[in-house]
């Protein structure tokens, strides 16, 4: 473990530790909108708006997955990195114990009120059926989702990242194969797509849990001694993620409600469309931070400053290098990324493409302060971390919903996350200087 994450770093150094966090972000985030690829071009428009609709839902269950994943990898690789593996292992163990529970009650809860759940994300008497039809299963995804974001954490923080790619990939094959098998050869529609994303993360999650029986991994399964104050701490720390999923969720609905005021279903058909595109170029960023998290956790817990000036110095070029490229991915290439979702000659296509050319400039920042964020929880600085990720997702989204629509109509509504994001920028460049003499980065 050691001369894993505090070995000399190279350029090839630092790619070894971000690729598979992000490949397995971006093949993640791929599955994921052949969901809407496969349903707008065999069920509908209609369909795929109620995938939107039901989004929220899926935030919430990210954010707790991602919450605790990342608040407790934190704290996990601090501990090996004092070489504390009892400690470690207690509470590896723990928090898969309490995520399980948290997915289960999840899941009994959605289903009882899945009816009343689906109402207040938005759904229309023309939207209602598909959502109940998706939404209802995913539903019964929730452990697998929560468990799978903790598992694929904690195989990296156990230096296994080509594994933790690996059982994500597979998961998402076998997403997409059933995903085209269920939609196209068997006629289930929109319940094909939830279906087979059950499957997949069901995979996932079975091929990560038995890695950590084998004779390769550190981490090891023990019967868990309760403690409070890591479940506290691990919420604490990794809340600005969840923070970042429920602001999410926030601004979907507000996303979906404005967009049927001024272009009815085919608005939230076409934001939609754009939150999927968004959805994959930030997976960049997420997987990048993935990656390098724990490097961060275990040097910050061995103090040793130098590693985390060095891979903090590569990870603010890759940032800045990979925010141009995916602007110019979006603003050259928008036909083209469109087109994949819907065809020309449907009303959305028009809604979406002038969407997606005003919607780019956000990427230009995005990076930069999910890195932030990211580095402060690393860090173990929650407080700062979840500041910074609520001001991004929620404060300046809600300023952006409050004026820029009631200004510029349909146009305001593509304004909303560029402005957050740039609003952001500043505080995040502000926190980068305010601590950089604390943590020494």
């Amino acid at each position: 473990m050691e001369n894993t994450f505090s070995q000399k770093t190279s350029l090839k150094e630092f790619f070894k530790f971000i690729s598979p966090p992000i490949l397995s972000m971006l093949f993640l985030s791929l599955y994921t909108i052949m969901d809407g690829i496969f349903v707008s071009h065999k069920v509908g428009s209609d369909a795929l708006a109620s995938i939107n609709i039901v989004l929220p839902m899926v935030n919430l269950l990210c954010g707790i997955g991602v919450m605790l994943a990342t608040g407790g990898s934190a704290l996990i690789s601090i501990s090996l990195g004092k070489n504390n593996l009892k400690e470690a292992n207690n509470g590896f163990s723990l928090i898969l114990l309490f995520s399980l529970i948290i997915g289960v009650i999840f899941s009994v809860l959605g289903l009882v009120f899945n009816e009343k759940i689906f109402s207040l994300l938005g759904a229309t008497e023309a939207l209602m059926n598909y959502c109940k039809n998706y939404g209802i299963i995913i539903l019964l995804c929730a452990p697998f989702y929560i468990l799978k974001m903790i598992f694929e954490y904690f195989t990296r923080v156990d230096g296994a990242f080509n594994f933790s790619l690996l059982a994500s990939l597979l998961g998402g094959l076998i997403d997409l194969i059933l995903n085209y098998v269920f939609i196209y050869h068997l006629n289930f529609g929109i319940k094909g797509a939830a279906l087979s994303t059950l499957i997949g993360s069901a995979f996932s999650t079975i091929l990560c849990s038995l890695y950590f029986i084998s004779k390769k991994s550190t981490l090891k399964y023990v019967k868990p001694s309760l403690d409070l104050r890591l479940l506290k701490d691990t919420i604490y720390n990794g809340s600005s993620e969840m923070v970042t999923q429920l602001s999410v969720a926030i601004t979907t609905l507000l996303f979906n409600y404005t967009a049927l005021k001024y272009a009815g279903e085919s608005g939230v058909a076409a934001i939609t469309i754009i939150l999927f595109i968004q959805f994959v170029m930030t997976s960049v960023y997420l997987g990048h931070i993935a990656g390098i998290s724990p490097i961060i956790s275990f040097n910050y817990g061995a103090k040793n400053q130098k590693k985390i000036k060095e891979y903090n110095l590569y990870s603010k070029v890759f940032v800045m290098i990979s925010s141009l490229i995916i602007f110019i991915i979006c603003s050259v290439f928008s036909p083209i990324i469109v087109k994949i979702f819907i065809s020309k000659t449907n009303i959305v296509y028009n809604i979406t493409l002038k969407g997606l050319k005003i919607f780019a400039f956000s990427f230009l920042a995005t990076g930069l302060n999910i890195y932030t964020s990211g580095l402060f929880t690393a860090l173990s600085n929650g407080k700062i971390s979840a500041l910074l990720s609520f001001s991004r997702t929620f404060i300046f989204c809600i300023i952006g919903f409050w004026v820029l629509p009631s200004l510029f109509k349909l146009n305001g509504l593509w304004l909303v996350v560029p402005f957050a994001e740039f609003s952001s920028l500043f505080v995040s460049l502000f926190f980068l200087k305010r601590y950089k003499r604390v943590y020494l980065y």
